[in-house]
């Protein structure tokens, strides 16, 4: 039989068709918990957690195959302390990838195609994060930021297809220019206007 546990309290729970998944359970929950404002944010199955587990082919798996689950909920209050922690940091970490990236391109070395792709993986992720706050931050009347971070989206994208035209044609120079004095003063612009406070 399955049992399933939220922040450690047992739920009366019947999985009545068997056919339910590991995803419907999570939504069901989350659903009900939507006016308390809080989240699944762990999720644990038969005394495993499972780390990166939103988005894995593990939701689409039925319930009825694992016999223990534990949830783990935070209020929307610190998912978004958290989100803008885990934004701050991958700024700081891709500023230092944009200097690494320059100094590499100016000097020719070869490994400047490795840390460009890790500038390219940071703006994504930078993106993804604000763009997640920002909806969350709406949905829940959450003043995140302290100006609207959609208007630096497009800036953004255009300055990583410049870089990425720059780099597939082989333009070193160009391409640690529009780094150098395009993204790293974006980024930093963001990094001044957007918060409210600073991890």
């Amino acid at each position: 039989m399955t049992e399933v546990y939220l922040d450690g309290v047992r739920l009366e729970f019947e999985d009545s068709g068997s056919g339910s998944t590991i995803k419907e359970l999570i939504e069901t929950i989350e659903n009900d918990l939507s006016g308390l404002r809080r989240f699944v944010m762990e999720l644990w199955i038969d005394g495993e957690m499972l780390q990166e587990w939103r988005g894995s082919r593990v939701l689409n798996r039925p319930i009825s195959i694992y016999s223990d689950y534990k949830l783990k909920t935070a209020s929307m209050e610190e998912v978004a302390l958290e989100g803008l922690d885990l934004v701050q940091e991958y700024m700081k970490v891709t500023r230092e990838n944009i200097d690494a990236c320059v100094n590499d391109l100016r000097v020719g070395n070869g490994r400047a195609d490795a840390v460009m792709s890790s500038v390219f993986d940071g703006f994504v992720e930078i993106v993804k994060t604000i763009d997640a706050l920002a909806r969350g931050g709406e949905r829940y009347r959450m003043d995140l930021f302290r100006e609207n971070p959609a208007a630096y989206f497009n800036p953004v994208i255009r300055g990583l297809e410049e870089l990425r035209e720059a780099s597939d044609g082989g333009d070193s120079i160009t391409a640690a220019d529009i780094l150098e004095y395009e993204l790293k003063p974006l980024l930093e612009e963001m990094e001044g206007n957007l918060f409210h406070y600073y991890a």
